[in-house]
């Protein structure tokens, strides 16, 4: 079952980035979970009450936006609503005509929303909101994402509204891939040399895709589902921040995530940034250096591509890497072998009687390290699922077993099983008894 998407809504410097940061329960811009990288995130999972849910921080909605392609700000609004489960429209004591803008889009579209009045850090606050009942969205819920006045209440309420399963998170029997990287990388070029047909707007400005398109095909007797989506950009302001959870949705409804690179630049933050996404929501994750035909290759030059960049980046040691052109077409069809093989090994299951075999061989090989004073017992695994794989170890001590000893018992399973470009999903389970 799917995590459902909230989405914080509203116009620049109403608190947004603040609440976030309390329901993530981060202070930082940026979180730094994994060995090897650093990526800014605008989105971060959040459990209350034994619900977990996505969060996602949009950014302000910018009312004289500059730039060549423009959407309204009625359009942007649209666009956060329509790909979360629900919106939170945030909004101060006084009313401006952007909160009155976005209100009167929310309420036509007949989205699912909680509006929320922040900054409200005292009684006395709380007599001073009656300028927000002229929005027409009824009842809101007076909060301080600062100091976390109402923030509790506030969260049993989000929980009673969330849906039980999220957006785009049905089961399928087809292969979903998501088209991701940065944008001007050639997501739409790759598609249309792909297809032989340039069935998607083509265009050297960054940015041209706003929406993600989706494109059906068969391939080797299965049904695929490629999506190609807008890029993530660095600094988001307007519509870019709508794009962005667009791909954060994206993403989450795809069994696979292709990332695009431009080989000719450095594999950047923010690609770090994009690749970190899948691995967070156990995505299949392949990465293509695109634009090869303007690289002076030689015998070991994609090689030593790839070693550059997983020595940044270490936590994409298991992804697979292919070198391509959608300019050219080289190795552009080589990329669906490789999807493929990832796809099935997503979906493989691993008998209990085989996960027990080496469980106790990687354990006789490297047993838990003593962690607090205490050494773990890991007694037996089971394969839980599939897509993505979910491996569940029965312990004694379980919260001893140290995030280096995980990353071992991972790397051994792909080792052993051939999850290469898979992620992995470890649960630890507490057995008592004797």
């Amino acid at each position: 079952m799917g995590l459902p998407i909230v989405a914080i809504l509203g116009r620049p410097n109403v608190g947004k980035s603040t609440l976030f940061n309390r329901l993530s329960r981060d202070n930082r811009a940026v979180v730094d979970e994994t060995p090897g990288v650093t990526r800014d995130r605008n989105y971060a999972t959040v459990e209350w009450a034994g619900r977990d849910f996505v969060i996602v921080d949009t950014g302000g909605l910018i009312l004289d936006a500059k730039t060549g392609i423009e959407l309204s700000i009625t359009k942007q609004a649209e666009i956060a609503a329509r790909e979360a489960d629900l919106v939170l429209f945030l909004v101060e004591k006084t009313i401006t005509p952007e909160d009155a803008e976005i209100a009167n889009t929310l309420r036509k579209g007949d989205f699912p929303l909680i509006l929320v009045a922040n900054k409200v850090d005292s009684q006395k606050d709380e007599l001073e909101l009656a300028d927000i009942w002229r929005l027409g969205l009824g009842e809101f819920l007076p909060i301080s994402a600062l100091n976390g006045r109402g923030v509790a209440d506030f969260l049993d309420i989000l929980i009673d509204r969330l849906p039980e399963k999220g957006h785009g998170e049905e089961i399928h029997s087809e292969i979903r891939v998501a088209i991701v990287g940065k944008p001007n990388v050639g997501k739409s070029s790759y598609v249309n040399k792909l297809l032989g047909e340039d069935k998607l707007v083509v265009d050297a400005v960054p940015g041209t895709t706003r929406d993600s398109i989706d494109t059906i095909f068969k391939y080797n007797g299965k049904r695929w589902v490629l999506t190609d989506t807008a890029g993530l950009l660095r600094k988001q302001h307007g519509i870019e921040y709508y794009s962005s959870l667009r791909t954060v949705s994206t993403i989450k409804r795809s069994d696979i995530v292709f990332q695009l690179t431009d080989a000719t630049e450095r594999f950047s933050s923010q690609d770090k940034r994009i690749a970190g996404m899948a691995v967070d929501f156990y995505k299949g994750l392949v990465i293509g250096l695109n634009k090869w035909d303007l690289i002076e290759a030689g015998p070991r030059t994609s090689v030593e591509y790839e070693r550059i960049i997983k020595e940044e980046a270490a936590f994409l040691g298991f992804a697979p890497f292919v070198t391509l052109s959608a300019l050219t077409g080289l190795r552009v069809r080589k990329t669906l072998e490789i999807l493929e093989k990832v796809a099935e090994n997503r979906a493989q299951r691993v008998p209990t009687a085989e996960m027990n075999r080496f469980v106790k061989t990687v354990i006789a090989k490297h047993p838990p390290p003593i962690a607090m004073g205490k050494r773990a017992n890991i007694l037996y695994a089971t394969q839980e699922s599939a897509n993505p794989p979910v491996i569940v170890f029965f312990c004694r001590g379980a919260r001893y077993i140290p995030e280096n000893y995980k990353r071992y018992l991972i790397n051994s399973l792909r080792h052993e099983f051939g999850f290469e470009g898979v992620s992995i999903k470890l649960v630890f389970r507490e057995r008592r008894g004797k």
